[in-house]
């Protein structure tokens, strides 16, 4: 038949002979500029010394090699690239980078953790650097140490201690008020006392809040929405981080008009938006993170790019990864009996004194916290960083100013460290750790020289949440189960964030 209609169709037949022979086309160039690409490479930026033994791992794929895959698939990946051994490499673009997967490799690169660098694009490229390229996570040495003098004040231990019964209060207000973002409705959710919410959507926006409100002081509900459209605005761009090939260089202003429009976009309203808040919180004479920043940047002590990609940071970038932990802690507990039964009792123990409680580390929530982070890192493989000197893992001598990244799975689950029983999740394998114990064996607010500014912060929310929630709610997944033990993944996201469907009956 098929034939009958190209000869009744002699200009159709031309048709589909062009478009199979593109097609071929097509293929044989992509299978041609793989093998040249892994040829060239291999040979002139392999990232590792002939005097080593070559790097195992997967082949440079065309255009960007693993770089987004080890992100949006990571958990597959890792499982899939063990076949290579304890070290490989992977390719970010035509960069390699060397992925490490044991305690004993991280203490060896480690050792000179002061000294290591961040590229500022993070190996995403152009696209990624105009949005964070500058902000304190991917600054390094001086720079580095500069910004975190200007933003680690209001973020230190002692501060978030500080702030602990705002933290508090605010997640107590938070949870009681839970209700009116139910799937059922304010009223009947109120009336029945049972009621259901995604968990994604539903945590998402205490963190981003509260943070919020430490940088900028309290808002007003008109500030809080601006600020939520913004955020929107930078959500939207996420998708092109990953997109690899003409989004890794300046050339994407030529090829995606209106993708460079909408970044535009966005960091003009961003960097209006904290113009307009700095003023008008230093013309309130108040003493806030944010006035201090734009003074440190009016002095020229740092530029206007460290300010604002600092705080988006802060606030965007941590968006999906603060509900990602939230979301993974309440999930874990409501789906363990024994755990959840035990916070329980441990909450009405110390209900006269929940601030103390919050910020104890030596307790069964924040046991429940750290397990989360142990079976759900926020990413399965961590932005990397380059030594200044060859490293020596296993026979294979990195190159000074290679980028080496953390599989954090092998490093928290498949690490013989947690036992036969790894993939389980077991709050109280904690109970007789000491913080030397975890020290390469764990990873959830980095190694070395370099911990994440807002981990304090971070897991005073959490746990705030985590209190209220199960002292005033049984909570129950009833929607987002993949077997006995795994869960559906929001695919909106560059975090694993948990997709599941909590139900909330009242105490």
């Amino acid at each position: 038949m098929i034939f009958q209609l190209y000869e009744s169709s002699p200009g159709l037949l031309a048709v589909g002979v062009v478009l199979s022979l593109a097609t071929v086309a097509v293929f044989t160039i992509r299978l041609w500029g793989e093998f040249v690409g892994n040829a060239i490479l291999n040979t002139f930026n392999g990232g590792v010394l002939s005097t080593g033994r070559a790097a195992p791992g997967p082949k440079w794929q065309w255009p960007n090699g693993q770089f987004a895959d080890k992100f949006l698939n990571g958990a597959a990946r890792s499982e899939e690239w063990r076949k290579y051994g304890p070290v490989y490499r992977v390719w970010a673009g035509p960069k390699p980078e060397i992925v490490l997967t044991t305690p004993e490799d991280l203490k060896v690169f480690h050792t000179d953790s002061d000294k290591h660098t961040k590229p500022l694009d993070g190996n995403f490229g152009w696209f990624f650097d105009k949005v964070l390229g500058r902000c304190v996570g991917l600054l390094s040495l001086d720079e580095w140490k500069n910004m975190r003098r200007v933003v680690d004040p209001s973020f230190t231990h002692g501060a978030s201690v500080k702030r602990i019964s705002v933290t508090e209060s605010d997640a107590r207000a938070f949870v009681e008020n839970l209700h009116t973002i139910s799937n059922e409705g304010a009223e009947i959710a109120k009336t029945k006392g049972r009621f259901t919410v995604p968990a994604m959507a539903a945590f998402m926006k205490f963190p981003f809040i509260f943070t919020a409100e430490v940088v900028y002081g309290n808002m007003t509900e008109a500030e809080k929405e601006e600020l939520w459209e913004i955020a929107e605005k930078r959500q939207a761009l996420l998708p092109f981080f990953f997109k690899g090939s003409f989004y890794r260089t300046s050339y994407l202003k030529w090829f995606d008009r209106p993708a460079y429009n909408q970044l535009q976009e966005f960091l003009d309203s961003w960097a209006e938006f904290n113009t307009r808040m700095a003023r008008s919180r230093r013309e309130q004479g108040l003493p806030l993170p944010i006035v201090t920043y734009w003074d440190e940047y009016l002095q020229g002590n740092i530029t206007l790019e460290q300010v604002t990609h600092t705080l988006d940071e802060m606030l965007f970038a941590n968006l999906d990864v603060t509900t990602h932990v939230l979301t993974w802690a309440i999930t874990l507990i409501a789906d363990h009996e024994n755990a959840k039964k035990e916070l329980r009792e441990e909450i009405e123990a110390h209900k006269d004194n929940l601030q103390e409680y919050i910020a104890n580390v030596n307790t069964h929530l924040h046991r429940c916290y750290y397990e989360s982070l142990r079976l759900r890192p926020i990413a399965v493989f961590s932005i990397g960083e380059s030594a200044p000197s060859v490293k020596n893992f296993r026979g294979i001598h990195v190159k000074p100013n290679t980028m080496v990244l953390v599989d954090t799975y092998a490093i928290n689950v498949r690490n013989p460290f947690w036992g036969p029983n790894s993939e389980e999740y077991d709050p109280n394998r904690f109970k007789n750790l000491k913080s030397t114990d975890l020290r390469y064996n764990l990873f959830v607010f980095g190694f070395g020289y370099r911990k994440c500014l807002g981990q304090y912060l971070a897991g005073h929310m959490v746990k705030a949440i985590l209190v209220h929630l199960f002292s005033q709610y049984e909570a129950k997944i009833i929607d987002g189960r993949k077997g006995k033990a795994d869960y559906d993944i929001d695919k909106t996201t560059w975090v694993p964030v948990a997709d599941v469907t909590v139900e909330l009956t009242k105490l």
